[in-house]
């Protein structure tokens, strides 16, 4: 959970103890010492972070690993306040900083650039300009009947394999089900439980040009004749073939829409340093054999 550090980071001094509610309307989720965590203090925690960041913690084991890091957190702070940790001279400086940064960033998201917003007319520009850049490529929905013999099978594994697939390919000819075959007859035993079904493919997304240049090659509804890869020899079908085609604007807006106003937001932030930078009297003094920054400058993520 790569963002965990952050979130500890960002929202840990926030929480509430002992929430005015009562237990049975706002439970406690955890708790650690004296220090307690209710539902109601996790939801608002949850809905402080960002739209990504709250989508991985949708599920129940999520939820329950951010509030054991949120604990062990506040469990690792009391530790070292109690011992005078707190108090050390480059641990208050870092600590200064640290909470600086924070406002700082908050204030940049919550005041200076909270206003923006992304008009329809600059949607529609965009995709205009950009409409070359949302080509969905081809794909096909297929299924598979797997007979294993890798490359460096010996000619007799091999042969035995090519044996089975060409009985169960006779059979498809006959008329036979296909899914029904592939549960009853393929060695591929994940796919084999969901009647040989492998999904969307799309071209260059596969480990097997050979099984790649057979799939692509059929018809929605074809099977393929036996098919050698690395692998061993496959039996396809093609469920459905979606064609090249371009995304509509319907399609791709909310990706537009977030893409400008990251950018929108980011120009405004930098407009909204310079002045501040300018209005403080802002300077650096470069060390000797170095050359200053650039004053108020929005730093890199």
């Amino acid at each position: 959970m790569a963002f965990r550090v952050l979130l500890v980071i960002a929202t840990v001094g926030s929480l509430l103890v002992g929430a005015a509610f009562a237990e049975e309307v706002n439970p406690v989720v955890g708790k650690a010492g004296d220090f307690v965590i209710r539902q109601a203090d996790l939801e608002r925690l949850i809905a402080s972070q960002t739209p990504e960041a709250q989508k991985q913690l949708q599920s129940e084991q999520a939820r329950a690993e951010f509030v054991r890091q949120l604990l062990l957190t506040k469990a690792v702070a009391a530790r070292a306040k109690k011992e005078g940790f707190d108090r050390k001279p480059e641990v208050k400086e870092r600590l200064s900083y640290v909470i600086d940064q924070y406002i700082g960033s908050e204030y940049l998201r919550r005041v200076v650039t909270a206003d923006v917003t992304v008009p329809d007319e600059e949607l529609n520009k965009y995709y205009k300009e950009h409409e070359k850049e949302f080509v969905v490529p081809e794909k096909v929905r297929v299924r598979h009947i797997f007979f294993a013999a890798d490359k460096d099978a010996t000619a007799e594994a091999k042969e035995k394999a090519r044996g089975k697939a060409e009985k169960v390919l006779e059979l498809l000819r006959k008329g036979g089900d296909f899914a029904k075959l592939a549960g009853e007859y393929s060695e591929d035993t994940d796919s084999a439980a969901k009647g040989g079904e492998l999904g969307y493919l799309s071209p260059g997304k596969t480990n097997s040009a050979e099984f790649e240049k057979a799939a692509f090659a059929l018809k929605s509804g074809e099977v393929s004749p036996i098919v050698e890869t690395p692998f061993g020899y496959h039996i396809i079908k093609v469920d459905e073939r979606q064609e090249q085609r371009t995304a509509t604007l319907d399609e791709t807006r909310e990706y537009i829409r977030n893409l400008l106003k990251g950018q929108l937001e980011q120009k405004k932030a930098q407009e909204f340093l310079d002045r501040l930078a300018k209005d403080a009297g802002l300077e650096v003094f470069p060390e000797k054999g170095t050359s200053p920054p650039e004053a108020g400058r929005v730093p890199e993520k």
